[in-house]
Order: C-alpha cells, then structure tokens, then sequence
C-alpha cells in the first residue's frame, strides 16, 4: 500500500484559501483506493514543509498562484517542470518552490511529486475565497480523486 499525501497550501486570506478548499473538496469526494492517504491543510509552512515530505511514495501539492493569468485556472508542475518556475507561486516567506529546492537538494523528494496551483485574484484577510477559485478546487479536487483511482488499478 502507498503512502500519499496531499496538501494543501494557503491562509485564510481570500483566494490564497485555494489549497485548502481543494483539500476539503478532496475530503467531500470520499476518495478510495488501496492508498494510505493523509490530507492536511498548511498555513504558510515555509521550511516545515520539507518534513512532511519524508515518508510519502507519492506527495500533491496544492497552493495559490499569481502570474496575471486568468483567476481560476489550475496549473500542474511535475517534478521536471516545478524547478524552473520561479513566478507567481507562493509568496509565504520560504515558499513552496524554496521548500522543494530545499528537499531535493538533500535527497528528501518522494518518488512522485505533483505540484498544482490555482491563479488567484484577491488574497485579503478575512474575505472568502471567490466563486471561481471554489469551482476551480472542486474541479481539481475531481482530478486528484480521478488520477488516485486510476492509481490503485
């Protein structure tokens, strides 16, 4: 059985709430399959997320992106792309890029690394997310349920 984890990433700022939202539509979708699945939600974890990396066959991230694009839209970084994408993904202090140039520098990245964002608009505190940032992680939320599927065939 394969450990794999998902994580969201964000803060309870508007639309950076992406990765959560995702997670939580992750959860609704009542994912099955012969995974040892952990879901949590990250609040900025900036190094701490190098930890949480150990240990799992396969890691998803989740988190907000501003590039300009449309609002809404999901990206996917494989682990052959992620490392030359240095715009608009996180801007946590040590972001998410930071973290995983970080574990593969020491060794630490899972066998499989998948790297999502959604483009987001407004990150204000306090605000929910928008309309089309919820659409888009419950679409993406159906993506991640789909491909853990298809996994345990």
């Amino acid at each position: 059985m394969s450990k794999v984890r998902v994580l969201g990433i964000g803060s309870p700022s508007g639309d950076d709430q992406a990765g959560w939202l995702t997670v939580d539509a992750l959860a609704d979708c009542g994912v099955q399959g012969e995974h040892e699945l952990a879901l949590d939600k990250l609040d900025r974890p900036g190094a701490s997320l190098i930890g949480l990396l150990e240990q799992a066959d396969w890691v998803i991230l989740v988190d907000a992106m501003q590039s300009g694009d449309r609002p809404g839209r999901i990206k996917r970084f494989d682990q052959d792309a992620w490392p030359g994408y240095t715009q608009g993904l996180s801007s946590h202090g040590l972001g998410v890029l930071d973290a995983l140039s970080l574990a593969r520098a020491f060794g630490i990245l899972p066998p499989r690394l998948d790297l999502y964002a959604i483009e987001i608009a407004l990150a204000c505190p306090g605000d929910e997310a928008g309309e089309d940032i919820q659409a888009a992680a419950r679409q993406l939320a159906r993506h991640i349920a789909a491909d853990l599927a298809a996994a345990s065939r």
